[in-house]
This record gives structure tokens, C-alpha cells and sequence, in this order.
């Protein structure tokens, strides 16, 4: 019996050992998607600082370029939009 118990033991020590570098693998792997995640926060905030701005500047584009090129992109644009999304269902 005593034998056992030990046995018990020293599986459950190792096994406590084991959930403890597992831990500290992921806690690792956690701070470096958080770190990743956090250059992207930055951006994505910049960005929307910057909407405005962005958006007048396209307006001032479309009226400079004209309605028929303007038309023109867009319907390019809007195929090229369909196009990757039908490739991004297909891959998936």
C-alpha cells in the first residue's frame, strides 16, 4: 500500500511539474500576441484619427479625376472586391 502511495505521489508531483512549464509556455506565448495585438490597437487608432482627413481627400480625388473615370474605378473596385471574396469562401 505504502508503495503505491508513493508511486501516486510522485506521479502527481511530476505531473504538477509538467502543468507548471506548461503555464509558463503559455503565458510566454500570451505576451506575444499581446504585444502583436497591441501594434495593431495603435494602428487601427491612428487610422481613425485620420478618417476624416482620408475621406475628404478621396472626395477631392473623385472630383479631380471626373465622374466617368470615377465610375470606371469604382466598377473595378467592385469587382475586384467580389473576386477576393469568392477566393477567400473557396479556401476556406
Amino acid at each position: 500500500m505504502r508503495s503505491r502511495l508513493r508511486a501516486l505521489t510522485a506521479k502527481r508531483t511530476a505531473l504538477q511539474a509538467d502543468c507548471a512549464l506548461q503555464r509558463d509556455d503559455v503565458g510566454q506565448e500570451y505576451g506575444h500576441i499581446e504585444d502583436r495585438v497591441g501594434r495593431v490597437d495603435r494602428v487601427v487608432e491612428t487610422l481613425r484619427g485620420l478618417t476624416p482627413i482620408l475621406a475628404a481627400g478621396g472626395v477631392i480625388l473623385l472630383v479631380a479625376i471626373g465622374p466617368g473615370r470615377s465610375l470606371r474605378l469604382l466598377q473595378r473596385g467592385l469587382a475586384l472586391g467580389v473576386s477576393v471574396n469568392q477566393i477567400r469562401r473557396f479556401l476556406r
